[in-house]
């Protein structure tokens, strides 16, 4: 009987099936303190929490049916089903990386009076960076004390829900508030380390009269709305960066590279160890993961990663699906050691067999005409419609189609889901080659043993003698028949299309698909505009954020937002603190010098009902202009009292949005100090006159930052001699 043995598995194979024959399952254990007082765990599952009957709900989520026309082994991962809330006994570990949306599981919900607490489990933590609230679907905005300040949960000088938010570390402390509300139920060791997590609190207005039932109807009336966040999550290790340590995960960062996050996952095995990792390798990948490559709307990185994904899903399932979605592939080194490549789309060949070393040649110029798939069709995690999966529409893109088979045999379709893959541009590069690898030639070569070459490599050239050309190749999986010293490969010829026809943006990308508009309340009330924005520093030193936005009839609350971006990514949106004098605006006390900010104000009417966001107003690099204020506006109102004496009625303001501090002189009721645009001042003096004719001035004047003036408001005013007394 021959033996053979294989080689070696290219590509993705290898570690998938290793991680895939030491997945570790979720160990499903009765609810107790131990376990809220550890650390989230490898094998710890969100069932832990809740230990009732065990329900199938990882099935639900991931679905285990392979996808038609996929390699055998992945599954259907849909992130978009993490922003739900789940309800279940049984939930595995949730995880989660770069930029997604979540919702949670309900790990413990209870009430006490007019109260009613949940707290949500997101996924396993770190959560890195918060972006986004949202409440029922419509996004919100929570003051630093966790008050919901967006109506309608909001309510003078306090709110009617709160939200408080824990990032995942190890070092998490039980929620005073569930403490104090359920001293019966709660412990300090109910901690929930390690998790990404929120505590909601509503609060009802109850229904003692018809505003408070009606309010109630009005937040609550489809139930209490569940919360999602928007969030930057999870950190990995990156050996470009000398802070970083490969075994002290205090020390990694937080990224969207593709490479990066492809290894991370699989270093997840407890198989491996970080000596198992080419580091040198995964690097240099990396900078190519970072490197920017051009779009239909200008360039982006090459490789990145975003999504979600269940503990207890096999982990080589999971792995096929991730480097599916990051243009990667899985290799290992001939020290036995493993890396993470991107595929080029023209493969250079590793290794260049010769005439010599083929024994047998054997081809099939592509699959049978009716099994050829000849329409691609795409889909990726897409933060344009509100991380969901999403097609793009590449219906119209030549690369995508094969209208003569489309014709001849029908449609059939190549369905590729990129459940890790953020980008549209990203998702229809890697579409691409795939489709045409679905339909390149294949075959398989045998070899003298000098075939063993291809050990660990992925790509290799070989010359076709009956057809006189030299042709490059994706390897497979490489078996040494041992009893006759030969090696069999299987392969895959890498079609012209791939090899001289690069990606070219204009003319084989289509649009991502358009941004989906925000859940808003419905309005009847115009949309305000964001009129102008400004950073300020006052004389004390305090620096000061503000913005100027229109009004709209019928608006009798103003809500006004901002944010600031860290590494080119967006933070939550913040309140400010809105006041309308000679104007509408908000401010802030925040210094966001040299920072890139977004602005916008929406506003309600009498009944909590909302107009639409004004258009957000971005301002890339946030600067103090310490250039003139315009000229004060001044009024003064002289009243001749009739009995020798003169009242002054005073008003001074400034619009200037650099303004920060203003100097009102001549009259009693003078001011010297801080101010904002819009802000009034007003003085009032009765003046008798004398002997002698005498002269009232009284100035008005704005300042700067750093102290230049505006041009001076002046009103002079002769109060005449008084005729009855003597020169």
């Amino acid at each position: 009987m021959k033996k053979f043995r294989i080689a070696a598995l290219a590509g993705v194979s290898l570690l998938a099936m290793t991680v895939h024959a030491y997945a570790i399952e979720s160990i499903v254990i009765g609810l107790g303190y131990a376990l809220f007082a550890s650390p989230l765990g490898a094998v710890f599952s969100f069932s832990a929490l809740v230990g009732f009957s065990q329900l199938a709900v990882a099935g639900a989520l991931i679905g285990g049916s392979l996808l038609a026309g996929q390699q055998r082994g992945t599954q259907n991962i849909d992130p978009g089903q993490f922003k739900n809330q789940f309800e279940n006994s049984e939930m595995s570990e949730v995880n989660a990386g770069g930029r997604v949306r979540l919702g949670g599981l309900k790990a413990f919900g209870n009430t006490k009076r007019d109260k009613i607490y949940r707290w949500i489990w997101h996924c396993r933590g770190p959560a890195v960076g918060l972006e986004e609230y949202l409440l029922g679907g419509r996004e919100i905005v929570i003051d630093p004390d966790g008050a919901v300040s967006s109506p309608p949960f909001a309510r003078p000088g306090t709110s009617w829900v709160f939200v408080k938010t824990k990032p995942g570390s190890d070092d998490e402390v039980a929620y005073p508030d569930l403490l104090s509300a359920f001293p019966s139920l709660w412990t300090v060791k109910h901690r929930g380390r390690g998790v990404f997590q929120s505590l909601i609190r509503y609060e009802s207005p109850g229904f003692g009269s018809n505003d408070n039932a009606a309010k109630h109807q009005k937040m609550y009336g489809g139930g209490y709305p569940d919360l999602e966040v928007t969030a930057r999550v999870g950190v990995v290790y990156d050996p470009r960066d000398g802070t970083q340590s490969v075994d002290n995960p205090a020390t990694w960062k937080w990224s969207m590279n593709g490479v990066l996050w492809a290894v991370h996952i699989a270093r997840q095995n407890p198989q491996f160890t970080s000596a198992d990792f080419d580091w040198s390798k995964i690097a240099a990948e990396a900078d190519k993961a970072d490197a920017p490559v051009a779009t239909l709307t200008g360039t982006e990185p090459r490789s990145t990663f975003s999504g979600v994904w269940l503990s207890e899903t096999a982990k080589g399932d999971t792995m096929v699906e991730v480097l599916r979605s990051i243009g990667g592939e899985i290799k290992t080194t001939r020290e036995n050691r493993h890396y993470v490549a991107l595929i080029d789309d023209a493969r250079q060949p590793e290794v260049e067999f010769t005439t010599v070393d083929l024994l047998k040649l054997g081809i099939k110029y592509g699959p049978d005409g009716l099994r050829r798939k000849n329409i691609c069709r795409v889909w990726y995690y897409s933060p344009e419609r509100n991380f969901e999966m999403t097609e793009v529409d590449v219906s119209g893109q030549p690369w995508a189609s094969v209208p003569e088979e489309v014709d001849r045999y029908g449609p059939k379709y190549l369905d590729v889901r990129l459940p890790f893959c953020p980008s549209a541009s990203q998702a229809q590069r890697i579409a691409r080659r795939l489709f045409l690898m679905e339909r390149a030639r294949s075959g398989q070569m045998d070899l003298l043993y000098s075939g063993m070459a291809c050990w660990g490599v992925s790509a290799v050239s070989f010359p076709m003698p009956d057809m006189d050309e030299t042709v490059i190749a994706q390897i497979e999986s490489p078996r040494e028949d041992q009893d006759t010293g030969r090696v069999n490969a299987p392969f895959k010829i890498i079609p012209d299309e791939l090899l001289n026809a690069p990606w070219t943006p204009a003319t084989m990308e289509a649009p991502a698909p358009k941004p989906a508009p925000p859940m808003q309340y419905e309005s009847d009330l115009d949309t305000p505009d964001v009129l102008a924005t400004s950073v300020v520093q006052y004389p004390g030193g305090a620096y000061e954020t503000r913005v100027k936005f229109s009004g709209v009839s019928g608006g009798a609350t103003a809500e006004a937002n901002y944010r600031t971006y860290t590494d080119g990514l967006p933070d939550l949106w913040l309140p400010m603190i809105e006041y309308s004098e000679h104007g509408h605006y908000g401010y802030v006390a925040a210094n966001t010098v040299g920072k890139e900010a977004d602005f916008r104000a929406r506003w309600f009417n009498g009944e909590d009902e909302a107009s639409y966001f004004s258009d957000v107003v971005n301002v890339p690099d946030m600067q103090i202009d310490n250039s003139a204020p315009p000229e004060p506006y001044l009024d003064v109102q002289v009243t001749d009292n009739g009995v020798g004496d003169y009242t002054f009625d005073a008003v001074a303001y400034s619009t200037a949005m650099n303004m920060v501090r203003f100097v009102f002189t001549g009259l009693a009721s003078n001011y010297n100090g801080d101010a904002r645009p819009g802000q009034t001042f007003t003085a009032n003096e009765t003046i008798s006159n004398g002997p002698s004719a005498q002269t009232v001035t009284i100035t008005a004047t704005a300042y700067s930052s750093n102290g230049t003036p505006s041009p001076v408001a002046t009103f002079t005013y002769v109060i005449p001699q008084d005729p009855n007394v003597p020169d």
